[in-house]
């Protein structure tokens, strides 16, 4: 199976047809069609069948098609690196994180990495920890923004000086906004709103505690953005962190902190494997702003363990 196989058939898939991904890959029809057929006897099965629309992926079309995407990536992410000059500092810097305002921190870091590397540029991933988690271990992300960081086998991990505080983003007409804090039991018979993770692990269910089983999530999501819009249309109230929404007098929507108060670690994780050139300038401009910060009074930094 030659990558170059990978990327027709990763590129009918895109298309959606034979036709426009012969147009898009500068081959004839008939050569890409048998590359194709030669690709399903070689795997043993049909990977697509046509109709009117164009094509539609098989089960096994569709399993070759997740895999064929991460080998291609980091085929990519390798030519990109090996390519680079001797003694250059540039090329891309994966990273991979959670929603969560030390974002700030990376972004300084980020900021000062080009300030001295203009030819680093970054590609950012956003997710939840645990979808993210996967792929970080495969190789696709250079560092991993994790939320609640934990240490890792094999994995450098360094805390930010950065905690984020829990609370229930509510409407500011809604019974919870009423209450300077919020207690578990206040969440009882109210519909609420949580991560995809759910209210009965992590820092979270050790909060609820007994209660967890009582709660009324009526919706889950992947990240806080969308969480907003179904508070706001009033299907419940969301469990998130503190500052990732506007929630001022002049908001619809209010945050409400929990207690007693709640509040998570977060933290950069990276391999233990050598750091590309542009990987490791990007570290040593976070390693500086967050030394920077606990200078002025922020928490919880700790070196790589």
């Amino acid at each position: 199976m030659e990558l170059r196989t990978l990327r027709y058939f990763t590129t009918v898939v895109r298309e959606g047809s034979i036709t426009a991904a012969a147009k898009s890959l500068h081959v004839t029809q008939p050569t890409l069609s048998r590359q194709l057929a030669a690709l399903e006897d070689e795997l043993g099965h049909a990977l697509y069948q046509r109709n009117r629309k164009g094509i539609e992926l098989t089960e096994h079309g569709v399993i070759l098609r997740r895999y064929a995407e991460s080998i291609l990536a980091l085929a990519d992410k390798a030519e990109e690196e090996i390519a680079l000059p001797t003694h250059s500092i540039a090329g891309k810097v994966h990273i991979a994180a959670g929603e969560t305002q030390a974002m700030e921190l990376v972004a300084e870091a980020m900021r000062r990495t080009q300030a001295l590397y203009p030819g680093i540029t970054f590609e950012l991933y956003s997710g939840t920890s645990a979808d993210l988690m996967d792929n970080f271990v495969r190789g696709f992300y250079d560092f991993f923004l994790e939320c609640e960081v934990r240490s890792h086998v094999d994995m450098h991990t360094m805390r930010l000086p950065h905690t984020d505080t829990w609370g229930i983003l509510t409407r500011r007409d809604g019974p919870l906004a009423r209450l300077d804090s919020v207690a578990p039991e206040d969440l009882v018979g109210q519909p609420l709103i949580s991560s995809r993770q759910g209210v009965k692990v992590g820092v979270l269910g050790q909060w609820l505690g007994d209660l967890a089983d009582e709660m009324d999530v009526r919706a889950t999501y992947n990240l806080p953005l969308n969480a907003k819009f179904l508070v706001r249309a009033g299907l419940g109230s969301a469990l998130t962190y503190r500052g990732l929404f506007e929630t001022n007098e002049m908001s619809d929507l209010a945050f409400v902190p929990l207690s007693p108060t709640l509040e998570s670690a977060q933290g950069i994780v990276w391999r233990k494997t050598l750091p590309t050139r542009q990987a490791q300038a990007f570290l040593d401009a976070l390693k500086g702003a967050c030394a920077e910060a606990e200078r002025e009074g922020a928490r919880g930094y700790r070196a790589p363990c």
